[in-house]
């Protein structure tokens, strides 16, 4: 009778043998926690870089409890970061949708400028349709040209001409006061009406590495003027339009 000890050992397979000649795998101390934590991240940023990636600036903003809607010509969409809205009044910035979406695909105007909005917090009174003659005295006052003014000083700003016309007042100013945020030029072109209880002033500023003629501007200005009463509620901007 053998002893336990002397029975041979059973041959091994080949897979067996293989295996036994594969070293283990090296582990150092938190790899599977680094790994998971890789994991997590990248199921964290891929989601975020695809929103990002297809992300396109707005093209109106709702102002004035929504009695107001800014919104411009084709090309532009609102600079979200430095246009505001609140009790005492709104302030809108438009852009080049590519620029401002960071993405060629995206729309682009065919007159380059910055487009600015601001919307009185309501109006009382005679409206800007009704009392244009005044006006036309007002900006030329030394008060007038300060309000006008970006830097609240009246003698940055500088007439250059004004008119009315479709139930709104026309400006063509030069202002060397900074525009906050943004390279532009001095000149400048706005458009003032009533709209839905508020006092709307547009404004087109030219860009320092794209000049704009005042035929163009202006046609821009109209073209702005317009998409903001289209864009804007109808119930009473019949009554507040002229």
């Amino acid at each position: 009778m053998r002893h336990a000890d002397s029975v041979p050992p059973k041959p091994r397979s080949r897979l067996a043998r293989r295996q036994r000649k594969l070293p283990p795998p090296v582990r150092t101390p938190g790899t599977g926690r680094r790994r998971r934590a890789a994991v997590l991240l990248a199921a964290a940023i891929v989601p975020l870089v695809a929103a990002c990636t297809g992300l396109m600036a707005p093209q109106r903003m709702p102002v004035a409890g929504g009695s107001v809607v800014i919104a411009g010509p084709a090309g532009y969409c609102v600079d979200t970061t430095h246009s505001k809205d609140s009790a005492q009044g709104a302030f809108v910035l438009l852009g080049s949708c590519a620029a401002l979406s960071n993405t060629a695909s995206a729309p682009q105007p065919k007159a380059y400028a910055v487009l600015t909005a601001a919307v009185s917090a309501g109006a009382s009174g005679a409206g800007i349709s009704s009392d244009q003659k005044r006006l036309a005295r007002y900006f030329e006052s030394p008060q007038g040209r300060a309000a006008l003014s970006r830097s609240g000083r009246a003698s940055t700003v500088r007439i250059l001409g004004h008119h009315d016309g479709n139930g709104a007042f026309f400006l063509h100013l030069r202002d060397s006061s900074a525009f906050p945020g943004r390279p532009d030029t001095p000149e400048s072109w706005r458009v003032l009406f009533d709209l839905n209880g508020h006092i709307v002033t547009l404004s087109v500023v030219g860009l320092p590495n794209r000049a704009i003629g005042a035929r163009r501007a202006e046609t821009l200005l109209r073209a702005f003027m317009a998409q903001v009463r289209a864009e804007s509620p109808k119930a009473t901007a019949a009554a507040t339009t002229g």
